[in-house]
């Protein structure tokens, strides 16, 4: 048994060296980067300062990107929800072809990243797909402007993130216990009451972590602001590229990618302890 165990511990230490070398690492030296005011390699002096951070929320700017971030990120999570919901509650429960249509589902996902939000880029031109048929319909009488909108961004997000909300809430809604739902009916309760008292409020754990899936790699979105958005949608992602690859300030940067870190750590225990695990452990007492 001893053996066993010794050879079970060597096993993690490839692992353990990775999430190190690739992970611990390059946040160690973000976290320096941000907390000084030189390249940690220049050979100058590297003087501590927190004039990084403080720029962030001195310059109504910036402070104004942190906010645009949170709404697109907001409302691109709501609204996967809302398209999600029902896909997932389908796939679930009306059809014995889950796993077939799940499959197609996904298939438009296999396909390059990039290429697919330069295909959105096409959509939602003015000479665009769904400007002419709106034209050819009569809807509108001239093309109207989406594409380098914010309007075109979100919409981009619940493309791009949808998928990784009705995945978890599939996942969810399949463990549901039918003959609970069958208890409540023959109670008296009506498919509505049924479906919102149990269904939904089961469905909370899949609903949680599909909003983490959602909302988090939104907010730090670069390339679907960068495609689809303009001037004025331009996300923290689009400002910490702009930091390194551009203006050529590692520590500003950093500093911004320090605070959407936290930010996001602390937006999800703030929804974990509001949202999450008080509403999600009250959902399980009947």
């Amino acid at each position: 048994m001893s053996t066993i165990s010794k050879s079970n511990k060597r096993l993690i230490y490839p692992a353990l060296i990775w999430f190190c070398i690739f992970f611990i690492l390059p946040l160690m030296i973000i976290f320096i980067y941000s907390f000084t005011t030189d390249y940690i390699f220049s050979g100058g002096k590297i003087s501590f300062t927190l004039n990084n951070f403080l720029i962030i929320f001195q310059k109504k700017y910036y402070l104004i990107i942190l906010g645009r971030s949170l709404l697109i990120s907001a409302i691109t999570t709501f609204f996967s929800i809302m398209f999600s919901y029902p896909v997932a509650y389908y796939l679930a429960k009306k059809t014995r072809f889950d796993k077939i249509l799940i499959v197609v589902l996904m298939i438009p996902f296999w396909v390059n990243y990039l290429i697919r939000i330069f295909a959105w880029k096409l959509l939602l031109s003015e000479n665009g797909i769904i400007n002419q048929f709106l034209l050819w319909v009569g809807i509108i009488h001239e093309p109207f402007r989406i594409l380098y909108t914010q309007t075109a961004v979100i919409l981009g997000l619940i493309y791009t993130y949808t998928p990784m909300m009705i995945l978890p809430l599939y996942a969810t809604i399949l463990k549901i216990d039918s003959s609970l739902i069958e208890a409540s009916r023959d109670l008296g309760a009506s498919r509505a009451r049924a479906f919102f008292d149990i269904t939904f409020k089961l469905s909370f754990t899949g609903i949680f972590a599909g909003t983490l899936l959602v909302f988090i790699p939104a907010l730090g979105s670069f390339a679907i602001p960068a495609i689809l958005g303009g001037t004025d949608s331009q996300m923290i992602g689009n400002m910490v590229e702009n930091q390194f690859a551009h203006v050529g300030n590692w520590n500003f940067g950093s500093a911004f990618t320090l605070t959407l870190a936290v930010l996001s750590i602390a937006l999800i225990l703030f929804y974990s302890k509001i949202f999450g695990l008080e509403t999600i452990y009250k959902s399980r007492e009947f």
